[in-house]
């Protein structure tokens, strides 16, 4: 039976990618389920967060970089990567394109103690450094453990030395960079989700242009239209007459 692979690096450290290379390289892989893997993991349902991790060789992102410590337990035969940037300020930027993009949700609070990256810089930079330096710490001296950052150049190198195989003429996908994505699908979709700072503070990350607002401004018409049809005071019957004392 093959060990069990974790990527224990946070969002946006090219944990997408390290996906593809496992795939590639004819692991079946998977990344999260992060909202469900998140859930169960804020009401400490380790057992079937295990349950998700039983039916893969290889699991990357969100829950499973908040459990090392249990997951090296359960399983004592796992291999651990760690992902990283090159810098902090690369992954907040990084991070912050993907919370722009996403929105406030549940699983981010859970994941980072904060629905948006706005106004928690410091926060989240101390999150990520913290989480980096306690990984290494766990691991130190470990032949379970390899760190890598994909700017670096020699990711798979690391990767095969790990595994203990020949990844010579295995290319790096590119995998999730962070090029923007389809702007107007992403502020539909918050818009559909009653979303509508979210959306605004999109649209003005990306390009504050007409064509941008205009979906969001149709859609807030719309729910305006809808709220004055059917509100429309009936005078007659719904002013409060205040009768005179007798």
């Amino acid at each position: 039976m093959r060990p069990k692979i974790f990527c224990i690096g946070l969002s946006r450290t090219g944990t997408t990618t390290f996906n593809a290379v496992m795939t590639r390289l004819g692991f079946l892989a998977r990344s999260g389920p992060s909202g469900l893997g998140l859930a169960l993991h804020a009401l400490d349902r380790f057992d079937d967060i295990c349950a998700i991790v039983d039916q893969y060789d290889c699991l990357c992102d969100l829950p499973y970089p908040l459990l090392y410590e249990r997951l090296a337990g359960r399983y004592p035969d796992s291999l651990f990567v760690l992902t990283t940037r090159s810098s902090e300020d690369r992954w907040l930027e990084s991070l912050r394109a993907l919370n722009l993009r996403n929105g406030p949700t549940e699983a981010f609070r859970i994941a980072y103690g904060c629905y948006e990256v706005a106004n928690h810089e410091d926060q989240l930079r101390d999150f990520y450094r913290l989480h980096n330096e306690s990984v290494r710490h766990f691991f130190a001296g470990s032949d379970r453990f390899v760190e890598v950052c994909w700017e670096q150049g020699d990711g798979m190198s690391r990767i095969a030395a790990l595994l203990g195989i020949d990844a010579a003429g295995i290319s790096v996908p590119v995998a999730n960079a962070s090029v923007d994505k389809n702007a107007r699908k992403i502020i539909e979709r918050h818009c559909r989700k009653g979303r509508y700072g979210a959306a605004v503070r999109y649209a003005r990350s990306v390009a504050d242009t007409p064509e941008l607002m205009a979906p969001i401004n149709r859609r807030l018409d719309g729910e305006l239209r809808l709220f004055l049809a059917l509100n429309t005071p009936k005078t007659a019957l719904q002013r409060l007459t205040l009768r005179p004392k007798k």
